[in-house]
């Protein structure tokens, strides 16, 4: 794995042996990191792709931020925004919040194609779950001063980590960062409006079932909005890419992603509709 440093990112990237697809950047969501995809690069590059994961400012590797509370979602799209026109226009696997700032990158003319995992949702779609809601008084000061913030341990195993075998989230808890509760406070008021009409590429959202972060309902919305192609991760939660069967899982995104190849007409092609597997625990 090769690593790049620019002034603000960092970028992790698995180039492929023989690299005939096109270029692909993933991009994390709050208090991750370009760690997230360490699985699923060499998979891409398998296929033939030269796949990257940007960490944003702030985030592992990299140092952390004095003022990392006070970051918005359009400071790191400033991160992410300058990784995809380095990588000329790539296409960008987005989780949670990154998911929102690919939808950014495709409505800005940055991504040829996109898929979103568990996505943040742009204005207009609900962004809060029940299960944050419940837990939301612990973290409003950071919120609302736009303060760093960390869940705590509790949170994070109920929230985000709770498809995760209980002996294994101690593990992931530990690669958690603190992170802004200025971008936080962003995604949870909507600020950011992207019209459909702004997004004229092929896009495959991902939503899970027991995902109590991003809850299914709200993927199943963003792909109505979007015209997009939704695939629902039967048994799996947020936090996706470390969850046992996760790699089946990935094989719907790596074939989605082929088939756009194959046929760059696709886009005129690709429905709403949800993708229908005869693999166990796929639909």
């Amino acid at each position: 794995m090769a690593s790049s440093v620019a002034p603000t990112f960092h970028l992790d990237t698995i180039r492929a042996a023989r690299p005939t697809r096109a270029n692909v950047l993933c991009v994390h969501g709050l208090f991750a990191g370009s760690w997230v995809f360490e699985g699923l690069l060499p998979l891409l590059a398998d296929r033939g792709h030269n796949a990257s994961a940007i960490s944003l400012r702030g985030h592992p590797p990299l140092p952390p931020m004095r003022d990392i509370g006070r970051q918005t979602i359009s400071d790191f799209y400033e991160d992410a925004a300058a990784a995809a026109r380095a990588l000329d226009r790539p296409i960008v696997i987005g989780h949670s919040m990154g998911g929102l700032l690919t939808l950014m990158l495709a409505a800005n003319g940055l991504a040829r194609a996109a898929v979103l995992l568990s996505p943040a949702p742009s204005r207009g779609i609900p962004a809060l779950s029940v299960g944050i809601v419940t837990r939301m008084a612990r973290y409003l000061p950071a919120l609302l001063f736009s303060r760093p913030y960390l869940p705590i341990d509790e949170h994070f195993d109920a929230l985000t980590l709770n498809m995760l075998p209980p002996e294994q989230r101690a593990a992931q808890r530990a690669r958690f960062t603190a992170d802004s509760g200025r971008a936080s406070r962003d995604i949870a008021l909507g600020i950011h409006a992207i019209p459909p009409d702004q997004v004229r590429i092929p896009m495959l959202v991902v939503g899970a079932e027991h995902d109590h972060f991003i809850p299914l309902g709200t993927s199943q919305r963003m792909a109505r909005k979007y015209g997009a192609q939704l695939h629902v991760a039967k048994g799996h939660g947020h936090f996706l890419l470390a969850e046992p069967g996760w790699q089946q899982e990935a094989a719907v995104v790596l074939d989605w992603i082929d088939a756009l190849e194959e046929n760059p007409s696709a886009p005129e092609g690709i429905s709403s509709a949800t993708i229908h597997r005869s693999s166990p625990g796929v639909s």
